[in-house]
């Protein structure tokens, strides 16, 4: 049998180009502090109340964010309202009086003016990235917080909750789930368009929900094939539970032409990882990667010394999707 190339380094160089950088990390870290003492002595100085506390949420916390290719990169910093937290919800300030709160905190902060959006307060930093602060009461009571939505209220929420739940599935599944993650976030980064993706969440609990063992050593192989299982589903059925309180259904508002255009594109997706993994030379099975990923996929250099290319093409099963019962 014909040695197939495995790219699973190439694929972790890959991780190492569009993961977050340390630095960057770094930066964010010292913005987000600034912003929370300015939010937290705007409570103490002018409201004269106490200061609320905070607990970063979403990619940032679960380390699946990625730099984009172009444009901003996101992180969510929850502000929990400590001074509300003893009141009946029937006592709670309106949602717009909260988040004018916030917004007057961060104001002028930075040279773009802050911007007030239904779930949270933005802070932007120069079309580089921004930070997002969604607001929350959680009564002493109460197992869990609410949201102050600028339109709907008080509604259920609680980020910590699917936090706690990936990072359990992490301790399980291994390292290896995030950089899946990470994976379809820059696909998608690179795919998008003007078409309808799934957000940077829901790729998180559809790649936990349908994860394949046994591709340890594997990432190119383990990626497609939990694109397979996750395409074999929502084409089953276009459906998402999140997967913790509150547990609502996520995809159930996308258009008939919204869902028929992301399966094609995960059908491609599938059809060229294939036959990506079906490649004996690694330089081939490269190239076919840069078509899914584009350009931020590594070129295959073979090595000077051809003697020590032992490594680079290891003997490995062919392809991925024997167990699933028939190729795409």
């Amino acid at each position: 049998m014909s040695q197939l190339a495995q790219c699973n380094d190439l694929f972790l160089k890959f991780d190492e180009k569009i993961r977050l950088k340390p630095e960057k990390k770094e930066s964010l870290r010292i913005s987000r502090n600034a912003l929370r003492t300015k939010i937290q002595n705007y409570f103490e100085n002018t409201l004269k109340v106490t200061k609320p506390v905070f607990w970063g949420q979403g990619s940032y916390m679960m380390n699946t964010i990625i730099e984009p290719i172009d444009g901003e990169f996101d992180i969510d910093d929850g502000v929990y309202l400590k001074h509300l937290s003893g009141k009946k919800e029937e006592d709670w300030p309106a949602t717009s009086t909260v988040h004018n709160w916030i917004l007057k905190a961060v104001d002028g902060h930075t040279s773009t003016p802050p911007v007030n959006k239904n779930t949270c307060i933005r802070v932007i930093y120069k079309k580089e990235y921004h930070i997002d602060f969604p607001i929350y009461i959680k009564g002493d009571n109460a197992e869990h917080p609410k949201l102050a939505h600028k339109t709907k209220g008080w509604i259920d929420s609680d980020p910590k909750e699917l936090t706690n739940w990936f990072n359990k599935e992490v301790s399980e599944k291994g390292d290896q789930l995030k950089r899946i993650v990470r994976y379809f976030k820059a696909w998608k980064d690179n795919k998008k368009g003007d078409d309808k993706f799934p957000s940077g969440m829901i790729f998180t609990i559809l790649a936990t929900n349908h994860f394949v063992d046994g591709y340890e050593e594997d990432d190119d192989s383990a990626f497609i094939a939990i694109a397979k299982n996750i395409y074999d589903d929502l084409s089953d059925s276009f459906t998402l539970e999140r997967p913790v309180f509150p547990k609502e259904e996520l995809i159930e508002d996308w258009s008939e032409t919204a869902k028929t255009n992301f399966l094609s594109k995960l059908s491609t997706l599938i059809t060229n990882g294939q036959k990506a993994l079906e490649k004996e030379k690694k330089n081939e099975a490269a190239d076919t990667w840069i078509k899914v990923f584009g350009e931020r996929f590594p070129v295959y250099s073979p090595p000077e010394n051809r003697i020590d290319k032992g490594y680079a093409l290891q003997t490995s099963e062919p392809a991925i999707l024997g167990n699933h019962g028939r190729s795409s």
